[in-house]
Parts: structure tokens; sequence; C-alpha cells
């Protein structure tokens, strides 16, 4: 082997090197490269992830905000339609009670009318009955009734069933006539507002 071959094989074994050299400091700056480049995109991944995630954030609580304002304007709808519709059952409702209420208190006033009315009539009578009995008495008075009751007679005994004496003769005792009273007979016929 001679020097020329020497030759070529250490130029060859030199053109292996540099190539190799430069091959190798090539890939090293390529990987250096795309280690930069994922870093640089993870970095703007996470950046872009932190903005959505602020803007879902804003837009949730905006969601969130147009919904509570829906479920008051619901709800306040809600309460003025039940509210009209409470309004418009109650109102016939409580007009047929004041009906009803003014309808008691003009039958008491009815009432109150009524029963001065008749203790009115009931005085009247009264006053009546005691000048019918007055002249009564007067009557018996002048005729001689109001004398002595015969000895087997009780103090209950009808005065008009004695014997009365006119002039010192005895009068027999007749059956009085019956008077049909003057008032009324029963309880319609005294209260007829009452029945």
């Amino acid at each position: 082997m001679g020097i020329s071959a020497l030759l070529v094989l250490g130029l060859a074994a030199g053109v292996v090197l540099v190539v190799g050299g430069g091959l190798m400091m090539y890939m090293a700056n390529l990987v250096r490269s795309a280690y930069e480049i994922k870093v640089q995109i993870n970095n703007d991944v996470d950046e872009r992830l932190g903005k959505m995630a602020e803007d879902l954030d804003k837009k949730s609580k905006w969601i969130k905000r147009d919904l509570l304002e829906e479920l008051d304007k619901i709800k306040v709808a809600f309460a003025t339609e039940n509210a009209t519709k409470v309004n418009a059952l109650s109102e016939p409702l409580l007009k047929k009670v004041e009906m009803v209420e003014q309808m008691l208190r003009d039958e008491r006033t009815e009432w109150v009318k009524a029963v001065e009315a008749d203790r009115q009539s009931i005085a009247a009578l009264d006053g009546k009955v005691k000048v019918m009995r007055r002249d009564l008495k007067r009557v018996e008075e002048r005729v001689g009734l109001t004398g002595a009751a015969p000895a087997g007679a009780d103090d209950g005994a009808n005065p008009l069933s004695a014997a009365p004496s006119l002039g010192g003769t005895a009068v027999p005792a007749t059956a009085a006539p019956r008077v049909a009273p003057a008032g009324p007979q029963s309880v319609r016929d005294f209260l007829p507002d009452l029945a």
C-alpha cells in the first residue's frame, strides 16, 4: 500500500469525519429547534387555553346573570299573573260577601224595627188591658159583683161566677158571655213580621 492509498484513505476519513461532524451538528440544531418549537407550542397552547378558560368563565357568568334575570322576570310575571287571577276570583266572592253582610245588616235593622214595633204594640196592648181591667172593676163595683164571695169559694174563684146581689136580692149566677179577645190569638198573629 502506497502513500497515495493512505492519502486517499486519510482524505476519505477526513471527509467522513467532516461530513459526520456536520451532520451531527445539523441534527443537534434540528433537535434543539424541535425542542424550542415544542416548548413554544406548549406555551401557546397554555396561553390559549387560559384565554379560553377566562372567556368561558366570563360567558358562563353572563349566562348565569342572564338566566337569573330571566328567572326573576318569570317569577315577577307569575306573581303578577297569580295576583290578577286571585283578584279576579276573589272579587266576585268579596262582592257576594258584602252583599250578604248588607242583607244581614238590613235584616237586622228590620228585625230591630219589628221588635221595637212589637214592643210598642205590647205596651199599647198592656195599656189597653190595664184600662179594660180598671173598667171591668168599675163595672163590677157598680153591679156589686165585688161583694163577699161565698163561704166555700176559694180566693182564686172567678169574680164573674159569684152571685151578685142587687138591692138585697140574690141574682142567680149565670155563665158570663165569652168575649173574644181584641188582641192577636197566636204568636203568628201577634208578631206577623217574624212569621
